[in-house]
């Protein structure tokens, strides 16, 4: 199937990505990761797999009735024996370092998510691994994403919404960088190819993920037909080389597609 067409949808982003225990996704880029993060979490728990979120950077409350539950480090929750009993009692959990004004937190460092990770959780680790400001598209700037050394999935989401939008900073974040990786004046129309511009330019994600990581591409806010052929437009643009999946969603419904391949 040409680059351009997309299969049917598909049923679960988790099932898409091929998570399963054992495995760290590094969550990336912008226009919906909080989304994306709560909707692996809603996933994996409905496969009764366990799941313990976290980030590199500062993390957005995920919080929801029936949400994550929250360990902090500076509490004095260091092993991740006690986050296994957590999960086992309550559901999935958040771990991160310490409580912040304004509903946030701030993550761990990635050498103790990396170590975290190896000790063997014994289910899939999220961790978000940059920031994005809540703009729907961006450019990852210096040392971003910061990567735990031991992550087997990078998921770089870009907003479909953006499309059409006036480019400027309310929308797009490292606006003097995405401009310049994109091609893109500020105050034009944002079209597809710039964003494939964004998520394909050597000097954007895929320059900073080191080899062996399964690579994946998400557009946000996929929604109808329209979304589905601004999906294809960006898809077109977006070398196979760069990713090794390439996806659509509709993270809020969860109605993912899947370029390339039937589901």
């Amino acid at each position: 199937m040409s680059p351009g067409r997309t299969g049917g949808a598909l049923p679960s982003l988790s099932d898409a990505l091929g998570l399963a225990p054992g495995h760290l996704v590094a969550i990336m880029g912008a226009g919906g990761k909080a989304t994306v993060m709560k909707r692996l979490v809603r996933e994996l728990l409905d496969a009764r797999t366990p799941v313990l979120v976290t980030a590199t950077t500062n993390l957005h409350s995920l919080g929801e009735a029936g949400g994550p539950s929250l360990l902090l480090s500076e509490e004095g929750r260091e092993s991740v024996d006690a986050a296994e009993r957590e999960w086992a009692a309550r559901g999935p959990i958040i771990w991160v370092e310490k409580k912040l004004p304004q509903n946030m937190f701030r993550g761990l460092p990635p050498e103790e998510v990396a170590a975290l990770h190896e000790k063997g959780f014994g289910g899939v680790l999220v961790a978000k691994t940059d920031g994005a400001r809540k703009r729907l598209i961006k450019a990852p700037g210096e040392g971003e994403p910061v990567l735990p050394r031991t992550a087997t999935h990078a998921l770089v989401v870009l907003g479909l919404n953006a499309i059409g939008r006036p480019a400027g900073p309310d929308i797009i974040h490292r606006f003097d960088l995405a401009c310049r990786l994109a091609d893109l004046a500020p105050g034009q129309p944002i079209e597809a190819r710039h964003l494939a511009a964004l998520a394909s330019h050597p000097e954007s994600y895929p320059g900073r993920l080191p080899a062996g990581m399964k690579r994946a591409l998400y557009l946000s806010h996929c929604i109808g037909e329209e979304g589905l052929r601004r999906a294809r437009a960006v898809w077109e643009g977006v070398p196979p080389d760069c990713y090794d999946l390439r996806l659509a969603g509709d993270t809020v419904e969860g109605r993912f597609h899947l370029c390339g391949e039937e589901s």
